[in-house]
């Protein structure tokens, strides 16, 4: 009885794995399958019965445009907001510029003193080169009164030099618009310190009167695309828009894939840039923003 008990101890472990193993075989026979999933938004579809693809950046038609500073120092005052419209050459922030106000203002003095020694010193060389009797000064006196004259000159031109390098960097320390365009992004505010090597522009701007798209074309398909072809874009979750484009130029760089599509794709591989413009005013389009575009192959 007792050898009869310890056998049945030995088949304890194989006769429970069995019963998991048969649990887990029904479990997964009699699983319902999950239902199919539709995406929320359908992939984009070619516009073309032969068309090449290539994903789009929206960016300004002047390229997006990163204000910096070349000089270091706290932000005095942002003159502009993000979406406001500026002519060149509008204030857009500006720098503590005391050191430079006081500078200025000391130069400006130093200036006048030394314009009135110059006026001294020339009216005393006057006084002696206009006599007619050359002899009733010495030619040392004479000689004398020349150069101080000459020198006094020299110093005035010397401190209007050293006044107009402390006036233009004064005014370097009012960063203006280089172009007539749209505020994008202002990333500085009033008591924080503008660095030259910030992480980011301080300002970005452009001139958006209308909008490009730089689109990337894989090099293998790059000599199926004409100027005259045909192109469409896509918004990336409306693809039931669709959006013509008008081709610009190519650039004639071809650079690394930068915008991948989707994970996984290589990134060893070359595009060539082509520049479109969007014709038609769209409220909905953003500079920076991803496009999916489609160019009508060229036929061979």
């Amino acid at each position: 009885m007792v050898s009869i008990v310890r056998r049945l101890q030995g088949w304890k472990l194989p006769i429970i794995g069995c019963l998991a193993l048969a649990f887990a075989v029904f479990t997964v026979a009699t699983r319902k399958p999950n239902p199919p999933k539709d995406p929320i938004v359908p992939p984009p579809a070619p516009i073309y019965a032969s068309s090449v693809a290539g994903i789009g950046i929206v960016e300004p038609k002047s390229e997006l445009i990163s204000i910096g500073s070349d000089i270091p120092g706290v932000v005095r005052q942002v003159y502009v907001k993000v979406n406001a419209h500026v002519k060149a050459g509008t204030p857009l922030f500006s720098l503590d510029q005391r050191d430079s106000d006081a500078e200025v203002a000391a130069l400006e003095a130093t200036l006048k003193s030394a314009q009135i020694q110059a006026q001294d010193a020339t009216s005393q060389f006057e006084t002696v080169w206009g006599l007619s009797d050359k002899r009733a000064v010495s030619k040392d006196e004479y000689t004398r009164r020349q150069f101080a004259a000459q020198a006094a000159k020299s110093r005035v031109a010397e401190i209007q030099a050293q006044l107009h390098r402390a006036s233009t960097t004064r005014d370097r320390l009012t960063v203006r618009a280089p172009i007539s365009g749209q505020i994008l992004a202002v990333n500085i505010r009033p008591g924080e310190f503008a660095a030259t090597t910030a992480a980011e522009p301080l300002i970005r701007m452009g001139d958006t009167s209308t909008l490009y798209v730089r689109v990337e074309i894989d090099e293998q398909n790059a000599h199926d695309i004409t100027p005259s072809a045909s192109a469409t874009a896509t918004l990336r979750g409306d693809v039931t828009q669709k959006i013509p484009l008008k081709f610009v130029r190519f650039e004639p760089y071809v650079k690394p894939k930068v915008n991948l599509a989707t994970g996984g794709q290589r990134v060893d591989s070359r595009v060539l840039q082509i520049i479109y413009a969007i014709s038609a005013k769209d409220d909905r389009i953003f500079v920076g923003q991803q496009m999916d575009v489609f160019i009508e192959r060229h036929a061979q």
